[in-house]
């Protein structure tokens, strides 16, 4: 599974305020994924949130493992696509 995100998880359309806890929200991300790879599909991540430039990526991390790719800019994505895609399908 390719995952494509923009930021750290948010969930706005639920009204308990609990969830509006950023850490809550990364570890709930967290336990997606491994429940996902508990059915044998395995997520990996492409980060385009422009923090992670600046090294703030361990939630990035925290979630998927080693399973994601940071790209710095929005522009360089339909380069590194194709790359990643090969080195994902070899």
């Amino acid at each position: 599974m390719l995952i494509l995100t923009d930021g750290k998880p948010a969930d706005i359309d639920v009204p308990d305020e609990r969830l509006l806890d950023e850490r809550l929200l990364i570890e709930d991300a967290r336990k997606a994924v491994i429940e996902l790879g508990a059915q044998n599909i395995y997520p990996y991540c492409i980060s385009l949130d422009a923090r992670v430039q600046s090294g703030d990526d361990d939630y990035v991390r925290h979630i998927f493992g080693t399973q994601h790719t940071i790209i710095d800019r929005i522009e360089r994505l339909p380069e590194q696509l194709p790359k990643l895609f090969m080195t994902l399908t070899r």
